[in-house]
């Protein structure tokens, strides 16, 4: 069986071992959630969300002691783990609980005037198992989120976090929390193999985040069994600076969008174009803000380390890459010391189109700068990439700003901000491209993990429809006089002479 050795990504001190689910431990972790799938399917909305909000009442109660956990696996800083995992976690959990039944609830749709007197309904019904399948950036709150956005629409759910930071205790007590959620959420510790082996079993629905190259294995896996998968991938976010922004909120929105959480975020900056007539300038005052970055673990710090050794590997061969094709590094451009997980914020310019770090995702503490002379050109270049996930636009012209977002190509806008669009739980969350399918958060994101049943409810008692058998020319032309009147204007349909219509299809319907 194999062991997974679980690091403090710092000290390099074992944390703990655990053994990797078996291939008959995860057969039964399989079975347990297809026969929990009814009895969660039975519960109430309001159930589920009293469930959810034990949850709330166990992050709150332990935030501190789930805080060291976090930046013991992940080496974050612990206000990068407060922010995006704790926090985040708690306020999309309370989202459902105060949202979800209204979502959820049977929904009454309009019926068309051809179709008198029967009613219309969609119900939204629960697929059944959902497979979470999260990464380590965010140990807790991209796994938990897509969890209980899960769990709320009525599924059970395997979760299997990554073997990287698999927060094990953590995710023992929130299993054990209550005996629904017992039965509801099963936890398979394992990497990739376990992955594939659970995805074997064909769960009802897989919800996926991490990277492009993983995302593809898992869609090739799951394409011949048509299982339906919402894919969150990799990105290469841009920030566009315009000259009559604000330069001060600006530079230290490029500064955190980036450096936040060590740069190790699906929508952390990544490519930064400012305009020609305010770069130098521009460029200038983010070294500055970038060298005045704290290194470190603890409340003050402001960038913490690389969680893994593969990621850091990648950074220092995108910039070695980088430095060889002659991009400068305007600061930062090594880590802090020596096999040091640490990386020194890191500012690069003149990187051209054949460099890795333009093509590729990095994930670190590193920014590309750019200069741009016309919106159009902006644009064009930004909508090159082959990623789009989420885009920081900075300008005061407000038409301005609407036009640039509209033709951008990517899932998310932060106007005049920079991140922030994942952190609205009302709002749906995903890309484009390379960057995925799907949406997470936000009504969308819940009505994904549900299959929609279109219901038609008709009262009429012993008449033949007006479209059924037998046909006749007379009948024929009724249909045409109707078809003239469904294309009308919605206001004069409802001024029409139906009742003349409507006595033509009583007689012909009489009419055997």
């Amino acid at each position: 069986m194999d062991v997974i050795n679980v690091s403090n990504p710092v000290t390099s001190a074992c944390l703990y071992k655990m053994p990797s689910a078996s291939e008959q431990e995860i057969t039964s972790a399989f079975v347990h959630a297809r026969q929990a799938a009814e009895k969660v399917r039975q519960t109430s909305i309001k159930e589920r969300q009293a469930e959810i909000r034990r949850l709330i009442d166990y992050l709150m109660a332990n935030r501190e002691r789930l805080l060291d956990r976090i930046v013991e696996e992940t080496g974050r800083c612990r206000t990068d783990a407060m922010i995006s995992d704790l926090f985040q976690l708690v306020e999309d959990c309370q989202w459902l609980v105060d949202n979800a039944h209204k979502i959820l609830g049977d929904q009454k749709v309009s019926t068309p005037i051809t179709l008198l007197g029967k009613k219309s309904r969609i119900y939204h019904e629960a697929r059944g198992v959902v497979l979470v399948i999260s990464p380590w950036n965010l140990p807790l709150a991209i796994a938990m989120t897509a969890a209980m956005f899960a769990f709320a629409a009525g599924n059970a759910v395997i979760i299997k976090p990554s073997e990287q930071t698999p927060m094990a205790d953590v995710f023992k007590e929130i299993v054990s929390l209550s005996p629904l959620l017992s039965e509801a959420l099963t936890v398979v510790q394992g990497g990739g193999e376990t992955a594939q082996q659970l995805i074997a079993l064909r769960p009802d629905m897989i919800a996926f985040t991490g990277s492009g190259r993983t995302g593809k294995k898992i869609l090739t896996q799951a394409a011949p069994m048509v299982i339906p998968v919402v894919m969150e991938l990799g990105a290469k976010d841009a920030m566009i600076v315009f000259d009559d922004a604000d330069m001060d909120r600006a530079v230290a929105a490029a500064t955190w969008g980036n450096m936040h959480n060590s740069g190790q975020s699906c929508t952390a900056t990544e490519r930064l174009f400012v305009n020609d007539s305010i770069y130098d300038t521009f460029v200038e005052r983010l070294k500055k803000e970038l060298e005045a970055s704290t290194l470190g673990l603890d409340g003050n710090a402001d960038v913490g380390a690389i969680t893994t050794d593969f990621q850091a590997d990648i950074i220092d061969r995108q910039l070695a890459d980088a430095k060889e094709k002659g991009a400068r590094i305007l600061c930062g451009g090594q880590r802090l010391e020596s096999g040091s997980r640490f990386f020194q914020p890191t500012l690069v310019a003149d990187v051209t189109d054949d460099m890795l770090i333009a093509r590729e995702e990095t994930f670190g503490p590193v920014v590309s700068v750019y200069r741009f002379t016309s919106e159009e050109e902006v644009i064009a270049r930004h909508n090159a990439c082959d990623f789009g996930l989420s885009t920081s636009l900075w300008t005061q012209d407000t038409m301005r700003a609407d036009r640039v977002t509209r033709a951008l190509e990517t899932g998310c806008v932060n106007v005049n901000n920079v991140m922030l669009t994942e952190g609205n739980v009302h709002l749906p969350f995903g890309g484009v491209k390379y960057s995925g399918y799907g949406r997470m958060k936000g009504a969308e994101g819940l009505l994904g993990m549900t299959r929609s049943k279109a219901v038609l409810i008709d009262p009429t008692r012993g008449k033949r429809e007006p479209n059924w058998y037998p046909y006749s020319k007379e009948k024929l032309a009724l249909m045409d006089r109707l078809l003239a009147t469904v294309v009308r204007p919605a206001g004069l349909r409802k001024l029409v002479s139906l009742a003349g219509v409507g006595l033509a299809i009583e007689k012909l319907v009489r009419r055997k």
